[in-house]
Protein backbone atom coordinates (compact mmCIF):
# COMPACT_ATOMS: atom_id res chain seq x y z
CA UNK A 1 0.00 0.00 0.00
CA UNK A 2 1.43 3.34 -0.82
CA UNK A 3 1.54 5.85 1.76
CA UNK A 4 1.23 9.50 0.97
CA UNK A 5 2.33 12.34 2.74
CA UNK A 6 0.14 15.60 2.95
CA UNK A 7 1.86 19.17 2.42
CA UNK A 8 1.59 21.38 4.72
CA UNK A 9 -0.32 24.49 4.38
CA UNK A 10 2.13 26.89 3.85
CA UNK A 11 4.07 23.92 1.74
CA UNK A 12 1.05 23.41 -0.17
CA UNK A 13 0.74 27.31 -0.90
CA UNK A 14 3.97 27.21 -2.88
CA UNK A 15 1.85 24.29 -5.42
CA UNK A 16 -0.87 26.22 -5.54
CA UNK A 17 0.53 29.30 -6.96
CA UNK A 18 2.75 28.01 -9.25
CA UNK A 19 2.29 29.55 -12.81
CA UNK A 20 4.51 30.10 -15.67
CA UNK A 21 5.42 33.91 -14.85
CA UNK A 22 6.13 33.02 -11.51
CA UNK A 23 7.50 29.18 -11.05
CA UNK A 24 7.82 28.36 -7.14
CA UNK A 25 11.24 27.25 -6.91
CA UNK A 26 14.46 28.34 -5.57
CA UNK A 27 17.87 27.60 -5.93
CA UNK A 28 21.99 27.57 -4.36
CA UNK A 29 24.33 28.59 -6.55
CA UNK A 30 27.69 26.87 -5.25
CA UNK A 31 31.09 27.87 -6.80
CA UNK A 32 33.97 25.24 -5.97
CA UNK A 33 37.97 25.51 -6.17
CA UNK A 34 38.66 22.47 -7.85
CA UNK A 35 41.80 20.05 -5.88
CA UNK A 36 45.39 21.23 -6.53
CA UNK A 37 46.21 17.73 -8.26
CA UNK A 38 42.30 17.10 -9.65
CA UNK A 39 42.56 15.05 -13.15
CA UNK A 40 40.95 16.76 -15.86
CA UNK A 41 38.11 14.54 -15.55
CA UNK A 42 37.27 15.40 -11.81
CA UNK A 43 34.20 16.86 -12.64
CA UNK A 44 32.80 14.10 -15.21
CA UNK A 45 33.87 11.65 -12.68
CA UNK A 46 31.60 13.23 -10.11
CA UNK A 47 28.92 13.25 -12.57
CA UNK A 48 29.06 9.73 -13.22
CA UNK A 49 29.33 8.80 -9.62
CA UNK A 50 26.43 10.90 -8.56
CA UNK A 51 23.77 9.11 -11.24
CA UNK A 52 24.66 5.89 -10.26
CA UNK A 53 24.15 6.72 -6.71
CA UNK A 54 20.69 5.37 -5.96
CA UNK A 55 20.40 5.49 -2.15
CA UNK A 56 17.98 8.21 -2.24
CA UNK A 57 16.73 9.13 1.05
CA UNK A 58 13.45 11.26 1.71
CA UNK A 59 12.60 14.03 1.31
CA UNK A 60 14.84 14.03 -1.93
CA UNK A 61 12.94 10.86 -2.88
CA UNK A 62 9.71 12.29 -2.79
CA UNK A 63 7.21 14.03 -5.72
CA UNK A 64 3.25 14.86 -5.52
CA UNK A 65 1.03 12.39 -6.35
CA UNK A 66 -1.05 14.49 -8.48
CA UNK A 67 1.28 17.55 -10.41
CA UNK A 68 -1.79 20.29 -10.76
CA UNK A 69 -1.46 23.22 -9.05
CA UNK A 70 -5.24 22.95 -9.10
CA UNK A 71 -5.15 20.81 -6.10
CA UNK A 72 -6.67 21.66 -2.31
CA UNK A 73 -4.65 19.00 -0.08
CA UNK A 74 -1.60 18.49 -2.41
CA UNK A 75 0.18 15.13 -1.08
CA UNK A 76 3.46 13.00 -1.63
CA UNK A 77 4.71 10.08 -2.42
CA UNK A 78 7.84 8.18 -2.73
CA UNK A 79 9.80 7.68 -5.84
CA UNK A 80 11.19 4.37 -6.33
CA UNK A 81 12.68 4.58 -9.92
CA UNK A 82 14.17 8.58 -10.12
CA UNK A 83 15.59 9.07 -13.49
CA UNK A 84 19.36 10.58 -12.03
CA UNK A 85 20.65 11.33 -15.79
CA UNK A 86 17.30 13.49 -15.84
CA UNK A 87 18.20 15.48 -12.29
CA UNK A 88 21.87 15.31 -12.46
CA UNK A 89 22.90 17.39 -15.33
CA UNK A 90 26.17 17.88 -17.05
CA UNK A 91 27.00 21.96 -18.73
CA UNK A 92 30.11 23.29 -20.13
CA UNK A 93 30.44 26.87 -20.18
CA UNK A 94 32.86 27.95 -23.56
CA UNK A 95 36.46 28.60 -21.73
CA UNK A 96 37.57 30.56 -20.00
CA UNK A 97 33.66 30.93 -18.49
CA UNK A 98 33.26 33.81 -16.46
CA UNK A 99 30.95 35.12 -14.10
CA UNK A 100 28.90 37.16 -16.67
CA UNK A 101 28.59 33.84 -18.49
CA UNK A 102 27.69 31.73 -15.39
CA UNK A 103 25.29 34.38 -14.60
CA UNK A 104 23.68 34.56 -17.93
CA UNK A 105 23.35 30.26 -17.67
CA UNK A 106 22.24 30.62 -14.08
CA UNK A 107 19.32 33.14 -15.15
CA UNK A 108 18.57 30.80 -18.00
CA UNK A 109 18.23 27.87 -15.78
CA UNK A 110 16.16 29.70 -13.19
CA UNK A 111 13.64 30.83 -15.43
CA UNK A 112 12.76 27.38 -16.39
CA UNK A 113 10.07 25.72 -14.34
CA UNK A 114 9.97 22.39 -12.76
CA UNK A 115 8.40 19.21 -14.10
CA UNK A 116 6.16 18.57 -10.99
CA UNK A 117 5.48 15.17 -12.52
CA UNK A 118 9.11 14.32 -11.04
CA UNK A 119 11.47 14.48 -8.07
CA UNK A 120 11.12 18.06 -6.37
CA UNK A 121 14.73 18.91 -7.16
CA UNK A 122 17.15 19.39 -10.21
CA UNK A 123 21.32 19.52 -9.83
CA UNK A 124 23.19 21.19 -12.53
CA UNK A 125 27.08 20.88 -12.44
CA UNK A 126 28.65 23.43 -14.25
CA UNK A 127 32.44 22.77 -16.11
CA UNK A 128 34.26 25.66 -17.76
CA UNK A 129 34.72 28.33 -15.36
CA UNK A 130 37.84 30.49 -15.28
CA UNK A 131 40.10 30.28 -12.50
CA UNK A 132 40.24 26.63 -12.29
CA UNK A 133 36.61 26.06 -10.57
CA UNK A 134 33.20 24.29 -11.30
CA UNK A 135 29.79 25.52 -9.95
CA UNK A 136 26.80 23.28 -8.95
CA UNK A 137 23.13 24.71 -9.24
CA UNK A 138 20.86 22.66 -7.18
CA UNK A 139 17.05 23.85 -7.70
CA UNK A 140 14.61 22.87 -5.15
CA UNK A 141 10.58 23.31 -5.15
CA UNK A 142 9.84 25.41 -2.32
CA UNK A 143 6.81 23.01 -1.35
CA UNK A 144 10.45 21.27 -0.47
CA UNK A 145 12.05 23.65 1.35
CA UNK A 146 12.62 27.00 2.78
CA UNK A 147 16.02 29.09 3.74
CA UNK A 148 16.99 26.89 6.30
CA UNK A 149 16.17 23.54 5.49
CA UNK A 150 17.74 23.95 2.14
CA UNK A 151 21.07 24.79 3.67
CA UNK A 152 20.53 21.86 5.79
CA UNK A 153 20.16 19.69 2.62
CA UNK A 154 23.01 21.37 1.25
CA UNK A 155 25.57 21.08 4.41
CA UNK A 156 24.80 17.34 4.93
CA UNK A 157 26.21 16.97 1.37
CA UNK A 158 29.55 19.00 1.99
CA UNK A 159 32.62 17.85 4.46
CA UNK A 160 34.88 20.00 6.42
CA UNK A 161 37.79 17.76 5.54
CA UNK A 162 39.97 18.68 2.99
CA UNK A 163 41.16 15.11 2.34
CA UNK A 164 37.56 13.45 2.07
CA UNK A 165 37.96 12.48 -1.51
CA UNK A 166 34.45 10.70 -1.20
CA UNK A 167 31.93 12.39 0.02
CA UNK A 168 28.56 11.12 -0.88
CA UNK A 169 25.47 13.13 -2.88
CA UNK A 170 23.21 15.67 -1.33
CA UNK A 171 20.34 12.83 -1.51
CA UNK A 172 21.97 9.89 0.27
CA UNK A 173 21.36 12.28 3.66
CA UNK A 174 17.93 12.03 5.05
CA UNK A 175 15.98 14.86 6.78
CA UNK A 176 14.14 14.19 9.42
CA UNK A 177 10.06 14.62 9.79
CA UNK A 178 8.79 17.50 11.13
CA UNK A 179 8.87 16.83 15.26
CA UNK A 180 6.00 15.97 16.74
CA UNK A 181 5.81 16.97 20.87
CA UNK A 182 2.63 14.88 21.78
CA UNK A 183 0.62 16.61 24.85
CA UNK A 184 -2.55 17.71 26.33
CA UNK A 185 -4.10 20.84 23.85
CA UNK A 186 -3.73 24.49 24.99
CA UNK A 187 -6.16 26.81 24.62
CA UNK A 188 -5.05 30.38 24.14
CA UNK A 189 -6.38 32.40 26.73
CA UNK A 190 -8.62 35.54 25.57
CA UNK A 191 -6.27 37.66 26.29
CA UNK A 192 -3.32 36.48 23.96
CA UNK A 193 -5.73 36.03 21.36
CA UNK A 194 -7.28 39.71 21.60
CA UNK A 195 -3.36 40.79 22.19
CA UNK A 196 -2.97 38.40 18.84
CA UNK A 197 -5.93 40.19 17.18
CA UNK A 198 -4.88 43.39 18.04
CA UNK A 199 -1.16 43.07 16.41
CA UNK A 200 -2.80 41.21 13.35
CA UNK A 201 -4.96 44.35 12.48
CA UNK A 202 -2.10 47.04 13.07
CA UNK A 203 -1.18 45.51 9.97
CA UNK A 204 -3.60 46.63 8.13
CA UNK A 205 -3.84 50.02 9.01
CA UNK A 206 -1.65 53.08 8.45
CA UNK A 207 1.06 53.46 10.92
CA UNK A 208 3.74 56.36 11.24
CA UNK A 209 6.39 54.16 13.12
CA UNK A 210 5.17 50.47 12.05
CA UNK A 211 5.65 49.16 8.98
CA UNK A 212 2.54 47.68 7.72
CA UNK A 213 0.06 46.57 4.17
CA UNK A 214 -0.20 49.95 3.61
CA UNK A 215 3.45 51.62 4.04
CA UNK A 216 4.28 49.88 0.50
CA UNK A 217 4.40 52.94 -2.52
CA UNK A 218 4.30 51.75 -5.91
CA UNK A 219 6.74 51.19 -8.39
CA UNK A 220 8.04 49.61 -11.33
CA UNK A 221 9.13 47.19 -9.80
CA UNK A 222 5.87 46.31 -8.55
CA UNK A 223 3.73 45.44 -11.81
CA UNK A 224 3.25 42.07 -13.88
CA UNK A 225 6.00 40.28 -14.54
CA UNK A 226 6.79 37.50 -17.63
CA UNK A 227 8.53 34.51 -17.02
CA UNK A 228 12.32 35.37 -17.64
CA UNK A 229 14.54 36.05 -15.16
CA UNK A 230 17.89 37.73 -14.16
CA UNK A 231 20.15 36.70 -11.87
CA UNK A 232 23.24 39.05 -10.31
CA UNK A 233 25.37 38.36 -7.20
CA UNK A 234 27.71 40.33 -5.05
CA UNK A 235 30.09 39.91 -2.11
CA UNK A 236 31.25 41.20 0.77
CA UNK A 237 33.34 40.44 3.92
CA UNK A 238 31.42 39.64 6.85
CA UNK A 239 34.17 41.43 8.56
CA UNK A 240 33.12 44.82 7.16
CA UNK A 241 29.38 44.42 7.57
CA UNK A 242 29.81 43.77 11.38
CA UNK A 243 32.39 46.40 11.99
CA UNK A 244 29.23 49.05 10.35
CA UNK A 245 26.73 47.35 12.11
CA UNK A 246 28.83 47.67 15.96
CA UNK A 247 29.96 51.01 15.23
CA UNK A 248 26.25 52.21 14.40
CA UNK A 249 25.10 49.92 17.09
CA UNK A 250 22.34 48.23 15.02
CA UNK A 251 22.39 44.51 13.57
CA UNK A 252 23.92 43.04 10.78
CA UNK A 253 20.46 42.20 8.75
CA UNK A 254 19.72 46.29 9.81
CA UNK A 255 22.59 47.05 7.66
CA UNK A 256 21.75 44.38 4.92
CA UNK A 257 18.71 46.16 4.70
CA UNK A 258 20.26 49.45 4.26
CA UNK A 259 22.62 48.30 1.58
CA UNK A 260 19.43 46.96 -0.10
CA UNK A 261 17.79 50.39 0.45
CA UNK A 262 20.96 52.53 -1.07
CA UNK A 263 20.88 50.62 -4.35
CA UNK A 264 17.36 50.26 -4.72
CA UNK A 265 17.04 54.41 -4.15
CA UNK A 266 19.70 54.45 -6.68
CA UNK A 267 17.87 52.55 -9.49
CA UNK A 268 14.71 53.79 -8.90
CA UNK A 269 16.69 57.62 -9.19
CA UNK A 270 18.22 56.56 -12.19
CA UNK A 271 14.81 56.04 -14.06
CA UNK A 272 13.32 58.95 -12.36
CA UNK A 273 10.54 56.55 -10.28
CA UNK A 274 11.84 57.13 -6.78
CA UNK A 275 8.42 57.64 -4.31
CA UNK A 276 8.25 59.99 -2.10
CA UNK A 277 7.09 57.25 0.50
CA UNK A 278 9.97 55.09 1.65
CA UNK A 279 9.73 51.43 -0.48
CA UNK A 280 9.55 48.05 2.44
CA UNK A 281 10.66 44.81 2.73
CA UNK A 282 8.98 41.20 3.74
CA UNK A 283 11.35 39.64 5.98
CA UNK A 284 11.37 35.79 6.37
CA UNK A 285 11.89 34.97 10.05
CA UNK A 286 12.52 31.55 11.07
CA UNK A 287 9.48 29.51 13.28
CA UNK A 288 11.48 26.67 13.68
CA UNK A 289 11.69 25.21 16.92
CA UNK A 290 15.78 24.30 17.97
CA UNK A 291 17.23 21.49 16.30
CA UNK A 292 14.72 21.15 13.82
CA UNK A 293 16.07 19.96 10.89
CA UNK A 294 13.12 18.92 9.20
CA UNK A 295 12.28 20.11 5.59
CA UNK A 296 9.72 22.34 4.37
CA UNK A 297 8.53 25.35 5.14
CA UNK A 298 8.37 26.73 8.92
CA UNK A 299 8.72 30.64 8.21
CA UNK A 300 7.03 33.69 9.36
CA UNK A 301 7.38 37.75 8.41
CA UNK A 302 8.11 41.18 9.57
CA UNK A 303 8.00 43.96 7.61
CA UNK A 304 10.67 47.30 7.93
CA UNK A 305 11.11 50.24 5.57
CA UNK A 306 13.96 50.63 3.55
CA UNK A 307 14.53 54.05 3.56
CA UNK A 308 14.82 54.71 -0.25
CA UNK A 309 13.84 57.95 0.73
CA UNK A 310 16.43 58.86 3.07
CA UNK A 311 19.48 60.49 1.26
CA UNK A 312 22.19 60.45 4.44
CA UNK A 313 22.74 56.60 4.52
CA UNK A 314 23.65 56.73 8.24
CA UNK A 315 19.94 57.96 9.20
CA UNK A 316 18.56 55.84 6.52
CA UNK A 317 20.22 53.07 8.51
CA UNK A 318 19.14 54.23 12.06
CA UNK A 319 15.49 54.60 10.54
CA UNK A 320 15.56 50.79 9.56
CA UNK A 321 16.80 49.62 13.29
CA UNK A 322 13.69 51.67 14.60
CA UNK A 323 11.51 50.12 12.09
CA UNK A 324 12.60 46.19 12.12
CA UNK A 325 12.85 46.82 16.36
CA UNK A 326 9.22 47.19 16.15
CA UNK A 327 8.43 44.58 13.71
CA UNK A 328 10.67 42.36 16.21
CA UNK A 329 8.28 43.73 19.17
CA UNK A 330 5.21 43.12 17.14
CA UNK A 331 6.14 39.37 16.92
CA UNK A 332 8.35 38.77 20.32
CA UNK A 333 5.42 41.24 22.22
CA UNK A 334 2.68 38.17 21.88
CA UNK A 335 2.50 35.07 24.10
CA UNK A 336 4.87 32.05 22.92
CA UNK A 337 1.80 29.92 21.85
CA UNK A 338 0.81 32.89 19.40
CA UNK A 339 3.97 33.68 17.44
CA UNK A 340 3.34 31.02 14.83
CA UNK A 341 -0.14 31.99 14.30
CA UNK A 342 0.62 35.25 13.93
CA UNK A 343 3.58 35.17 11.25
CA UNK A 344 1.52 33.08 9.42
CA UNK A 345 -1.54 34.97 9.40
CA UNK A 346 1.03 38.07 8.06
CA UNK A 347 1.63 36.08 5.41
CA UNK A 348 -1.92 35.44 4.28
CA UNK A 349 -2.70 38.42 2.86
CA UNK A 350 0.14 38.37 -0.08
CA UNK A 351 -0.81 34.81 -0.57
CA UNK A 352 -4.69 34.97 -1.31
CA UNK A 353 -3.72 38.12 -3.72
CA UNK A 354 -1.76 36.03 -5.67
CA UNK A 355 -4.18 32.87 -5.65
CA UNK A 356 -6.74 35.16 -7.01
CA UNK A 357 -4.47 36.77 -9.49
CA UNK A 358 -4.42 40.89 -8.43
CA UNK A 359 -0.65 40.67 -7.52
CA UNK A 360 0.85 43.18 -10.19
CA UNK A 361 -2.64 45.31 -10.65
CA UNK A 362 -3.31 47.00 -7.25
CA UNK A 363 -0.76 48.74 -4.18
CA UNK A 364 1.68 46.69 -3.36
CA UNK A 365 1.59 45.18 0.13
CA UNK A 366 5.43 45.06 0.59
CA UNK A 367 7.98 46.27 -2.34
CA UNK A 368 10.86 43.38 -2.27
CA UNK A 369 12.08 40.69 -0.05
CA UNK A 370 15.31 40.49 1.57
CA UNK A 371 16.06 37.32 3.71
CA UNK A 372 18.82 36.37 5.19
CA UNK A 373 20.14 33.06 5.85
CA UNK A 374 22.71 32.05 8.28
CA UNK A 375 25.33 29.89 7.08
CA UNK A 376 28.62 28.56 8.83
CA UNK A 377 31.98 30.28 9.92
CA UNK A 378 34.00 26.45 8.42
CA UNK A 379 35.27 25.81 5.33
CA UNK A 380 33.39 23.22 3.31
CA UNK A 381 34.81 20.89 0.95
CA UNK A 382 33.21 18.33 -1.71
CA UNK A 383 35.75 15.76 -2.88
CA UNK A 384 38.42 18.20 -1.95
CA UNK A 385 37.15 20.76 -3.93
CA UNK A 386 36.70 23.85 -1.81
CA UNK A 387 33.40 25.81 -1.42
CA UNK A 388 34.33 29.27 -1.98
CA UNK A 389 30.93 30.73 -1.99
CA UNK A 390 27.03 30.09 -2.34
CA UNK A 391 24.89 32.51 -4.13
CA UNK A 392 20.81 31.61 -3.27
CA UNK A 393 18.37 32.54 -6.49
CA UNK A 394 15.02 33.48 -4.89
CA UNK A 395 11.08 33.75 -6.28
CA UNK A 396 9.76 36.84 -7.77
CA UNK A 397 6.16 37.33 -8.49
CA UNK A 398 3.29 39.35 -9.77
CA UNK A 399 4.05 42.56 -7.83
CA UNK A 400 7.26 42.15 -6.49
CA UNK A 401 9.88 41.92 -9.20
CA UNK A 402 13.02 41.87 -7.51
CA UNK A 403 14.22 39.65 -4.39
CA UNK A 404 17.16 40.21 -2.20
CA UNK A 405 18.95 36.60 -0.55
CA UNK A 406 21.44 36.58 1.88
CA UNK A 407 23.73 33.58 2.67
CA UNK A 408 26.84 33.85 4.88
CA UNK A 409 29.70 31.42 4.58
CA UNK A 410 33.42 31.57 5.77
CA UNK A 411 33.67 34.80 6.76
CA UNK A 412 31.72 36.19 3.45
CA UNK A 413 28.25 37.27 2.81
CA UNK A 414 26.73 36.17 -0.63
CA UNK A 415 24.02 38.16 -2.20
CA UNK A 416 21.95 36.74 -4.58
CA UNK A 417 19.78 39.23 -6.69
CA UNK A 418 17.00 37.27 -8.75
CA UNK A 419 14.76 39.52 -11.15
CA UNK A 420 12.04 39.15 -13.82
CA UNK A 421 13.82 39.95 -17.03
CA UNK A 422 11.63 42.76 -18.72
CA UNK A 423 11.12 44.80 -15.62
CA UNK A 424 14.74 45.09 -14.00
CA UNK A 425 16.87 45.46 -17.44
CA UNK A 426 19.92 46.90 -15.47
CA UNK A 427 20.37 44.12 -13.02
CA UNK A 428 24.49 44.57 -12.85
CA UNK A 429 23.29 47.94 -11.37
CA UNK A 430 21.58 46.93 -8.53
CA UNK A 431 24.70 44.74 -7.71
CA UNK A 432 27.31 47.40 -8.03
CA UNK A 433 25.14 49.37 -5.91
CA UNK A 434 25.23 47.67 -2.98
CA UNK A 435 29.04 48.04 -2.60
CA UNK A 436 28.56 51.60 -3.44
CA UNK A 437 26.27 51.91 -0.33
CA UNK A 438 28.42 50.20 1.89
CA UNK A 439 31.34 52.74 1.23
CA UNK A 440 28.79 55.39 1.80
CA UNK A 441 27.95 53.99 5.40
CA UNK A 442 31.87 52.94 6.08
CA UNK A 443 32.92 56.63 4.95
CA UNK A 444 30.44 58.45 6.79
CA UNK A 445 30.83 56.16 10.54
CA UNK A 446 34.68 56.17 9.80
CA UNK A 447 34.72 52.65 9.70
CA UNK A 448 38.27 50.86 8.19
CA UNK A 449 39.49 51.76 4.78
CA UNK A 450 37.07 53.20 2.13
CA UNK A 451 36.81 49.55 0.17
CA UNK A 452 37.79 49.93 -4.12
CA UNK A 453 34.52 49.70 -6.12
CA UNK A 454 34.00 46.11 -6.91
CA UNK A 455 32.69 44.30 -9.26
CA UNK A 456 29.11 42.57 -9.73
CA UNK A 457 30.25 38.87 -9.00
CA UNK A 458 28.08 37.38 -11.81
CA UNK A 459 25.50 39.68 -13.60
CA UNK A 460 22.88 39.00 -16.02
CA UNK A 461 20.92 37.47 -17.86
CA UNK A 462 18.75 35.06 -19.49
CA UNK A 463 19.32 35.63 -23.14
Amino acid sequence: MTNYKKLTPLDAAFVQLENPNAPMHVAGLMIFELPAKAGADFVTRLVEDWRNETRIKAPWNQKLVSPSRWQLAPRLKTCHDPDLEYHVRHLFLPKPGGQKELGQLVARLHSQPMDLRRLLWECFIIEGLADNRFAIYMKFHHSMVDGISANILLMKGLSESLADKKTAPFWVHSAPEKPFQPGPLQIPSAQALMSTAANVLKLFGRDDELTTFRSAPYTPLNGPIAAQRRFATQSFSMDRIKAVARQAGVSLNDVLLCLVGGTLRRYLQRVTALPGDSLTAAIPISLRAEGDQSCGNAVGMIFSILGTNIADPVVRLQKIHQSTDLAKEQVLGLPQEMRVPYSLVSMMPSVLRMLIGVTGKTRPLFNTVVSNVPGGSEEKFLRGARLVNLYPANIVFPGMAVSFTCYSHAGTLNVGITACRDTVPHMQKLALGMEEACRELEEKLGVGEPAKAAVANAVEEAV
